[in-house]
């Protein structure tokens, strides 16, 4: 299953909802059988979706950006970008690493579909060290959270002092990176998010995936853009079947291809891959 890796176990994330009235360690088979019924639910119209998506668009060399660009532009096609925003509409929150807010400065919104609600911006910053008054997702009043190392001293939260933002301290792993199941946990308890999209770049993207946090991946692939000096994604269709994940099947999006990957024990949430997001 996802995000666990030892028995007995705490549920940490998705379908967390439902059991929250547990006060005792979850075992995994009681989790399967939560996350099987609560994976997706259709309640007439509106579609629910719980757990971990995978966001990532590469080249046709499966490179994630161009390092000869001075700018960083997209480079999929506009029906790609709607599909992204539809992914975020259905998402509570959307995580991303500090290189990418340092790169792409992005407001990570629902923009170009109608969306009544926005997600949670979630940014994951260990040292702290991103500029409050420099990026514009500390400045447009939406909500935000920001996953540090608890080494951090409590002062120099201040400059991120607004309501919408909120600075979370967690525990380093062994490697020296910020504790992933402990900022699951965390979005999970404290800030009852459900489905989380992960927009992040490769390094965000590799660690969840080795951790087994991630239950679908949506491969935006453009297949006519090809980088000078590719940013390579570290990924390939071996790799995500090493870490757990099945191929369901593709389709044609604006002349990408858009590969869609799920764990065995996870549903895609609709019949056809195409018609979600």
């Amino acid at each position: 299953s996802s995000f666990i890796s030892s028995l007995p176990i705490v549920l940490t994330f998705s379908w967390l909802a439902s059991v929250k009235a547990f006060a005792v360690p979850i075992t995994h088979n009681q989790l399967c059988k939560v996350k099987r019924k609560h994976t997706t639910r259709l309640f007439s119209e509106k579609l629910e979706v719980f757990g971990v998506t995978l966001k990532l668009a590469v080249d046709s060399q499966w490179s994630v950006a161009d390092r000869a660009a001075t700018i960083s532009e997209r480079f999929t096609s506009e029906e790609s970008l709607d599909l992204v925003h539809r992914l975020r509409r259905f998402s509570g929150g959307v995580l991303v690493g500090k290189r990418t807010v340092q790169e792409d400065d992005p407001s990570l919104t629902v923009r170009r579909v109608f969306s009544d609600v926005q997600p949670t911006r979630i940014i994951l910053d260990s040292s702290l060290s991103l500029d409050a008054q420099k990026y514009k997702l500390f400045k447009d009043g939406l909500s935000t959270i920001i996953y540090h190392a608890e080494t951090v001293p409590d002062e120099e939260t201040s400059s991120y002092a607004s309501s919408k933002v909120i600075c979370e301290k967690v525990p380093l792993s062994s490697s020296g990176r910020l504790d992933l199941r402990a900022v699951m946990e965390n979005i999970a308890l404290q800030h009852d998010i459900n489905h989380l999209m992960v927009e992040g770049g490769p390094s965000v993207a590799v660690e969840f995936l080795e951790q087994g946090l991630v239950d679908r991946v949506i491969l935006i692939q453009a297949q006519h853009v090809k980088f000078r000096d590719p940013y390579p994604s570290n990924l390939s269709t071996k790799k995500l079947s090493a870490y757990g994940l099945k191929l369901l099947g593709e389709f044609e999006s604006g002349g990408d291809v858009v590969q869609c990957w799920s764990r065995p024990d996870t549903f895609w949430p609709t019949q056809d891959l195409s018609h979600w997001p």
